[in-house]
Parts: C-alpha cells; sequence; structure tokens
C-alpha cells in the first residue's frame, strides 16, 4: 500500500514542526478516500533540521551584491507532503485574486503540504499549469512589524508536492500577486518607506517573467514602489504606483502606451478591472479609469469628506452589479481609527452608503484590507476583528461574527462556506449565515488576503515565511 493512502487512512495528521526557530504544532486534516469522517488520530514528528542553501544570480537592471547586509536566502527541506494529482491549470489570473468579486477559488487540484519558505509572504500565490507562483518581501521582523530589507524574490513550487521548481531573488520586496498571462508572469517591486515626495525606497520597477523558468523578460524603472497588483487587459499591463501615476505597458515589450500623473499615491490598493475600466484607491482619491487609453472616467475626492483620512490606498476595491466597494480610515488624536466600508456607483462615484465597522488601534502597516462580494453579500474584516456580512445594494448588515483583528480577506466555496483567517492564524470556516463551523489553528501568519481555494484543497501564505496546502473537505464537515 503506497504512503499516501496509509496517511490517509489515519484520518487526521498532526505535524511537529520548527518553524523560524519556533516550535509549532499543526493539525492538518485528511479525508480518505471514502471520505469517511475523522475519528481519531496520530501525531508524526519531523525531526528534519537540515536546510539546502541555495545561491541565486539575480536578474535585474545592475548586479545586486548578497553582502551581509541582506539575509542569506535558504529553503527548508519539505517539512511534510501527501502528493495528489493536479489540473494542469493554464488559464489566465488578470487581476488580484483572479475576478472583480475577490473570492479567489482556482477550478483545480493540489497535493497537500507545508513548506517554509523563510521570507515573508504578503499576497495570495498563482497557479500556473503544476506551479504554484509566490512573491515574498525578505524575512519579517516581528519585533519592529516590518520586512527591514529592501530584497525579495520569486519562487515556483511543484503543485503536486511541494517541491522547488525554481527561484529568482530581486532588489526589493515584491507585495504583488503574480499575474499570468499566456505564459508571462508580472511581479511588481517596492516597499512602503513612505519619503516627503514619493513612496517606496530602493530599486522599483514592473518586470514581466518566463513563467517555466523564471527568467526575466523585461522591466520597466518607476520612481516610487509598485506594490499594488497590476491588472492585465488587451495586451496591457496597468498599474498604479507610489509616485502618483498611473501607467499601461505593453506586456511583450514593458514600452510604455500611457501614463497619468494623479499625483496621489497607492499603496496596496489592487487594480479591480471590470470590462475596460480600471478601479483603485490612492491616498485621496478614489479612481475609475479607462483601461485602453488612461482616460480618466471619474475620480472621488474622499479625503475632503473624511478628515484625517488614510488606508484607501490600502484596501484592494471589489465589483458587483454596477457596485464598487472598497474601504478607508479615519484617524484620531488617541491612536485610534474607525474602519469604513463604502460603496460607490461604478458609472459616476457616487456614494450609495457607508458603513462604520467600528474603532480599533491605528495599525503599523496595512488598515483598510481587501472586499470580497459572493452573491450580493459583502464580506469584509479588519483590524476591529469583526467579519462584516453586508448588503451590497443598501449597506445593511446581515451578520457579524467575531474573529479577532485580520489583515486577509475572506473565500466562499461551494457557496455554503466561509473562510476567513486572522492575524494570528486562526482559520475560521463559517456557513453563509455566519455560524462557527470550526476553527484551527495554523502555523501561517497571513497578509494581506492569504486564501487561495482550489477543488480540493486551501493554500494559505504567511509573512512568517510558511506556505501550506490542506485538504478543504474536512475542514467543511
Amino acid at each position: 500500500m503506497n504512503i499516501r493512502v496509509l496517511i490517509m487512512d489515519k484520518y487526521r495528521l498532526s505535524i511537529t514542526v520548527t518553524v523560524l526557530a519556533l516550535a509549532v504544532s499543526l493539525a492538518v486534516l485528511v479525508p480518505n478516500s471514502t471520505f469517511i469522517k475523522p475519528v481519531n488520530h496520530i501525531t508524526i514528528t519531523s525531526t528534519v533540521t537540515k536546510t539546502i542553501t541555495i545561491t541565486y544570480t539575480p536578474q535585474a537592471n545592475g548586479n545586486l551584491t548578497l553582502t551581509n547586509q541582506y539575509p542569506s536566502f535558504t529553503l527548508p527541506q519539505l517539512v511534510q507532503s501527501i502528493p495528489e494529482g493536479t489540473g494542469n491549470y493554464r488559464r489566465n489570473t488578470m487581476m488580484f485574486e483572479g475576478n472583480p468579486n475577490h473570492n479567489y477559488v482556482v477550478p483545480t487540484r493540489t497535493g497537500y503540504f507545508i513548506v517554509n519558505l523563510t521570507w515573508g509572504v504578503v499576497v495570495p500565490p498563482g497557479i500556473y499549469d503544476d506551479l504554484l507562483i509566490v512573491t515574498t518581501s525578505g524575512p519579517y521582523n516581528f519585533s519592529i512589524s516590518s520586512f527591514p530589507y529592501n530584497i525579495g524574490s520569486v519562487c515556483a513550487l511543484n503543485l503536486t508536492n511541494g517541491n522547488l521548481a525554481w527561484c529568482r531573488v530581486f532588489p526589493n520586496q515584491i507585495m504583488t500577486q503574480p499575474i499570468i498571462v499566456n505564459g508571462i508572469l508580472i511581479i511588481g517591486l517596492g516597499n512602503n518607506v513612505l519619503t516627503p515626495t514619493y513612496r517606496g525606497t530602493g530599486v522599483n520597477y514592473i518586470a514581466a517573467l518566463n513563467v517555466t523558468n523564471g527568467n526575466v523578460l523585461w522591466n520597466y524603472t518607476t520612481i516610487g514602489e509598485d506594490m499594488p497588483t497590476p491588472a492585465y487587459y488587451r495586451g496591457l499591463v496597468i498599474e498604479s504606483d507610489g509616485s502618483g501615476d498611473a501607467f499601461a505597458l505593453n506586456i511583450t515589450n514593458g514600452k510604455p502606451i500611457w501614463v497619468d500623473e494623479l499625483g496621489s499615491y497607492d499603496s496596496m490598493s489592487s487594480l479591480l478591472l471590470v470590462n475596460d475600466v480600471v478601479y483603485f484607491g490612492t491616498a485621496t482619491t478614489f479612481w475609475a479609469i479607462n483601461a485602453t487609453n488612461g482616460n480618466v472616467i471619474w475620480s472621488d475626492y474622499l479625503y475632503g469628506s473624511y478628515n484625517n483620512m488614510g488606508g484607501l490606498d490600502d484596501s484592494s476595491p471589489a465589483y458587483y452589479r454596477g457596485i464598487v466597494v472598497t474601504s478607508f480610515t479615519v484617524h484620531y488624536a488617541n491612536d485610534t481609527m474607525s474602519v469604513m466600508l463604502i460603496a460607490l456607483n461604478a458609472t459616476d462615484g457616487e456614494t450609495l452608503w457607508v458603513l462604520n465597522e467600528g474603532l480599533s488601534k491605528v495599525t503599523p502597516n496595512l488598515e483598510a484590507p481587501p472586499v470580497v462580494i459572493y452573491s450580493g453579500i459583502v464580506l469584509h474584516d479588519s483590524p476591529v476583528g469583526l467579519l462584516y456580512a453586508v448588503n451590497v445594494s443598501n449597506g445593511h448588515v446581515l451578520w457579524t461574527f467575531r474573529t479577532g483583528p485580520t489583515l486577509s480577506n475572506a473565500v466562499v466555496v461551494y457557496g455554503r462556506y466561509v473562510l476567513i483567517q486572522n492575524r494570528e492564524g486562526e482559520l475560521f470556516v463559517l456557513t453563509i449565515n455566519g455560524s462557527l463551523i470550526k476553527e484551527v489553528q495554523t502555523p501561517v501568519v497571513p497578509g494581506a488576503g492569504n486564501i487561495l481555494a482550489t477543488g480540493n484543497s486551501v493554500i494559505l501564505v504567511g509573512i512568517n515565511g510558511v506556505v501550506e496546502s490542506i485538504p478543504l473537505f474536512p475542514l467543511l464537515h
């Protein structure tokens, strides 16, 4: 009998591993081949401590010398792997979380594995063929709640077993979700350091890679950071950056097609593409721009309506039937902030409703997480620690669930289950009506929008470098 069947017949697997020099106990639920409900468990302790040190030649403008000011780039051996056949998924990923609703479900299959990349992952991975593409921002320093180095990487893991296929190091942090179009992988470089004139120090650019081997095809340098995930539209890569520009590049050669000088920087508000319009937030304003020619269709100067506003440039908006929903914050003198959810008419920018989600302490990095809309229900959590389910048409609250402070967003699977993870790594499984089914502690400390669901698995990525693919079915039952 093969090892996978032996493990699956034990119904539940608990692995003890070392993650970032801390002992973490992880329960990974694994169904058997006939989907019998788990009834007992075993514990397997991994004593593997060997790491593989890999030397890379950075592919960038100029040469990046990995001296003592940079951390060494190491990958541990695969902690645990239960191989499963994959679906050879080759559809394009053209925007953040794959679609305008931000319900990130990819119709393919994966194996089950846990890998520690050691460098932090902020955004969800991408899938192409049999590869899981992960972007990193160097090692995360938890004592200062920051990525302290101008360094990042793109790594491709085998979707069947989690083994490393290829990896490339770059001279700044990478906080963009992989955009993958016809075998071309698009990434953006940049950090969140704010200068008097722009956001993002060091080397900033948009780059195109060959998704099968990581070779760089071209790059386009910008003054400020390129942290928002770009969108793809009819041969164009469209981005909004830390210097207050929005621009479109030819995906084949990286040449600029149009550039808008908006005068307000974008931090992490990934571009939402609906038909031929891109929507995103900057530090002061929410924008709707024609994707073909860069003409501004409308803009909403929210900073003029809300004193001490923040977070609009953090939140990645979502769309549903003519309505765009995003979020922002309002700061107060006592180091607190209100988290606000706002719905706008996609055609003219008219405000339809605003919901105050409550108070929280001002966070050091991301203030307003991404928005998800499923079947007319807006799902949004925040540092306030309440997951809100809101009617997209009128802003009426349908239900709330206390998760604890959260930076990531939810995903809905099978139309009946809501999955969301708080910033302590707790994964909550709820019914679509907000009732708790189960809570699972994971070793993954999530970033902004971390959950990717597939036909048989849930893939979690974290700022502590952990990438985990776990079976979907036992989580839901």
